[in-house]
């Protein structure tokens, strides 16, 4: 395997805006790589069968770092990986030249991992890569920062199905078949607790003349009663397999609505132009934002119950971690977390009366009118 030259990688990591420190460290591995033959031999092991292969691109799970890696880099040993998929950065820019993206275009999506660096340096006092998983959106050219967001096209599971009504201008979301619910609506498996005995499965069919299933309520609640939906009143608009918009938030973007309609506006412009072969409806997030209950903290006012209210959620087993890892950081600890803003006051009135917290999904579809103007409320 040819590596990366140590000119060749420093360029690139300051091109994409690496901290220092951290470029520093890549560059010595690449030395380290060519004087320790076990170490190469981990590395080459690695890069074949999990970013070559393309199997980095199917799973979310944590870095499994070799013991020897370990021995060698020690705290830093996430950064061989790192510098392993960094490896992909000529392929990146070929991609973005096929595709006629600019250069600035590249900068602005790839820094994105350095600002993940530096955030694990501020965390932990060392340079890493703590969502490894992440990351090869960037460097598969994949995701796009277009404006303050981020963008990738995703085709939907269809864990639900979604249908408009022109005449009463209504989306309904209803469940996909096999779904297991709470009694109350939720998902089973919610902050990671055992499933409950009260609750139901969801049944979904399709008739001659009807779609009957159980409905979703804007807020991501399953109903066990279920609906039958006419075909001669309700389209299907949103199924398995349909192209959507995966919309990410960055760490350092400017968070309020109008700066989100105009990401969102120059995403459609962009995939026209350049993947014209992509028919986005609309788009899907999974956040923290779509955790139900900050419509207990916060006002109707905030951005964030703006921006949540703009999407149609459905039962997702959530958890706390997403929330905490954003409004605290996933180094505090309950006992250690300082109500030291109204939000985080808030979190922790919620953990201390046991109540429960949970991220979930959202979907907003073109059809139901321009971002920021939707309502899904009747």
């Amino acid at each position: 395997m040819e590596l990366l030259s140590r000119e060749r990688l420093q360029q690139y990591c300051r091109t994409i805006c690496m901290p220092e420190g951290a470029t520093e460290r890549l560059v010595d591995i690449t030395d380290q790589l060519s004087e320790d033959q076990q170490l190469y031999e981990i590395y080459t092991e690695f890069y074949e069968n999990y970013i070559e292969s393309g199997y980095w691109t199917t799973v979310w799970e944590p870095l499994n770092i070799h013991p020897y890696a370990l021995e060698v880099l020690g705290n830093e040993a996430s950064l061989l990986y790192l510098h392993a998929a960094l490896q992909r950065l000529p392929m990146t820019e070929q991609k973005y030249s096929e595709r006629g993206l600019s250069e600035q275009l590249f900068v602005d999506t790839l820094r994105d991992i350095g600002v993940w660096v530096q955030n694990a340096y501020q965390l932990v006092g060392y340079y890493a890569i703590r969502n490894f998983s992440w990351i090869w959106r960037h460097l598969e050219a994949r995701m796009f920062r277009l404006g303050s967001m981020q963008f990738m096209e995703s085709k939907f599971t269809g864990i639900v199905k979604g249908f408009y009504n022109e005449k009463e201008e209504r989306l309904l979301l209803l469940c996909g078949d096999g779904m297991k619910l709470r009694a109350n609506g939720d998902r089973q498996g919610v902050c990671n607790k055992e499933e409950t005995a009260d609750g139901f499965v969801t049944e979904y069919e399709e008739t001659e003349d009807y779609y009957i299933g159980n409905p979703v309520t804007p807020i991501g609640k399953g109903l066990s009663q279920r609906v039958q939906l006419s075909k001669d009143e309700w389209e299907k608009v949103l199924d398995e397999g349909d192209s959507l918009f995966e919309i990410h938030i960055p760490r350092d973007a400017a968070f309020d609505m109008q700066s989100i309609a105009d990401s969102y506006l120059q995403a459609k412009t962009f995939f026209a132009k350049h993947f014209p072969e992509v028919h986005g409806k609309g788009m899907v997030c999974h956040t923290w934002l779509f955790t139900p209950q900050l419509q207990e903290m916060l006002p109707p006012s905030s951005n964030i119950i703006r921006f949540q209210q703009q999407f149609y959620l459905y039962p997702t087993a959530g958890s706390i971690s997403f929330l905490w890892n954003f409004v605290f950081n996933e180094m505090t600890e309950v006992k250690d977390a300082k109500p030291d803003t109204s939000l985080r006051r808030k979190v922790l009135e919620f953990v201390e009366e046991d109540k429960e917290i949970f991220d979930m999904n959202g979907i907003f579809l073109d059809r139901c009118g321009e971002f920021g103007t939707v309502t899904y409320s009747k």
